[in-house]
């Protein structure tokens, strides 16, 4: 329909997870730290600018839980290096839906599979120096989340991301 977003496959984001920081809280929900000890970001065919990078140190998700349990909230500060050694600095923010898979995968439940995708929605952003990837920082982008379960890997995360565009 005329007028409304679509959305145009951009790239897709993973990442492994460690064992949650609790802090607490001072008011309010208590605040968890995930760090995010390595990851991926790879673009889709056509997506420009193409984007080739891994996680450059430890990125980290700041996560509030919804009082009744159902909801996490995200906010992930990170950063990432392409492989012509640019640093882009990657944000996201959103939700995830605690649904009993998502709670077996986190709870380190031996019959936890990977989650369908849409437990998880969040919005990306960037912030660069470079010419290069400025368009990055332009964009809209939003995602669909995932939990992915491997034999012999620690929590991974993984989101499919799409940049907003014009409907025609």
């Amino acid at each position: 329909m005329s007028g409304f977003p679509n959305l145009q496959p951009a790239f897709t984001v993973r990442v492994s997870i460690t064992a949650p920081l609790e802090v607490g809280a001072q008011h309010g929900a208590p605040l968890v730290i995930v760090p995010m000890v390595s990851g991926t970001v790879k673009s889709e065919p056509g997506f420009e600018p193409a984007l080739d990078a891994e996680l450059h140190g430890v990125g980290y998700d700041y996560i509030h839980n919804d009082a009744d349990g159902t909801n996490m909230r995200l906010d992930v500060r990170s950063q990432v290096i392409t492989t012509d050694s640019t640093i882009l600095a990657m944000y996201y923010r959103g939700t995830v839906a605690v649904t009993p898979g998502v709670k077996a995968v986190l709870g380190g439940d031996p019959a936890a599979k990977t989650t369908e995708w849409g437990d998880s929605f969040v919005t990306f952003s960037f912030e660069t120096g470079s010419q290069k990837y400025k368009e990055l920082q332009n964009g809209v982008f939003v995602a669909a989340g995932r939990f992915v379960v491997e034999e012999g890997e620690g929590g991974i995360v993984e989101y499919r991301v799409s940049r907003v565009v014009v409907g025609k």
